[in-house]
């Protein structure tokens, strides 16, 4: 952890001695949370969010990684266990097309062996379009085909364990600066599937984020992962993280 947080901070220096900062923007946030007493256990989140735009096209690079473990409160002096463990990188690039409509190609990358994929990856085409974007709010949305390689941790009854689906991504984006302190985000994502039209998935995150400084802020978010159709050994329809982070922006 202490290598992934120098990183970020190697990072956001580099940032920051940028020559076009206006044309860049990065985003870090880490956040360790640990429990003692009657159980004990720890979780780790770290993420960056980067954005290059010169001109009509935009860059963006992104990825977070969270990891949990916790011991059994039932059984003393117990070793702490793995009880989460989730990955995600990727990027996209949007092409202005008019002052509101952008053509976007991207690929990203997501494991997470607890929801019964080792790892899937997404391949996405599509359009973005923005009805607002003011200093105070934004609101936008992306409409796409999607194309993903799921490699599951468990086999079907048929010996696979690689599965090929297209589907579709329809996201929204929304986010109102409130004052010079706080600024609400809530985005909302409804990936149907046209190759089984059954698992589908909703995923969405609302998050508050108070300014302590120009670079400094505390973020609060509830991201959600709805899957309709779950995988082999999984048995929630909903997996769900909670987060209060320390985020540097530049």
């Amino acid at each position: 952890m202490k290598m992934m947080f120098l990183l970020l901070v190697a990072l956001g220096v580099g940032t920051a001695q940028a020559e076009e900062k206006k044309a860049f923007t990065h985003e870090s946030s880490i956040s360790i949370v640990q429990t003692g007493g009657n159980s004990t256990a720890e979780t780790y989140n770290v993420a960056t969010d980067n954005t290059y735009k010169p001109g009509t096209r935009d860059y963006h690079l992104y990825g977070n990684y969270t990891l949990s473990y916790a011991d059994d409160p039932d059984v003393e002096d117990s070793p702490k266990e793995e009880t989460a463990r989730n990955w995600k990188a990727g990027g996209d690039i949007t092409q202005d097309l008019t002052k509101k409509l952008g053509a976007t190609l991207g690929q990203n990358y997501e494991g997470n062996t607890y929801a019964g994929y080792k790892q899937k990856d997404n391949s996405d085409i599509g359009l973005k379009y923005q009805f607002l974007n003011t200093d105070k709010m934004k609101l936008s949305t992306e409409v796409s085909y999607r194309y993903t390689v799921e490699k599951r941790t468990e086999r079907d009854d048929d010996g696979r364990d690689v599965f090929y689906f297209q589907k579709g991504n329809i996201t929204i984006n929304y986010s109102q600066k409130l004052n010079n302190q706080v600024s609400y985000k809530f985005w909302v994502q409804y990936l149907p599937n046209f190759t089984e039209s059954e698992d589908y998935q909703i995923n969405f995150e609302p998050s508050v984020t108070v300014s302590m400084s120009d670079i400094l802020s505390l973020r609060v978010s509830y991201k959600g992962q709805y899957d309709n159709k779950l995988n082999p050994g999984v048995e929630e329809y909903l997996d769900y993280t909670t987060t209060t982070a320390l985020v540097a922006k530049f």
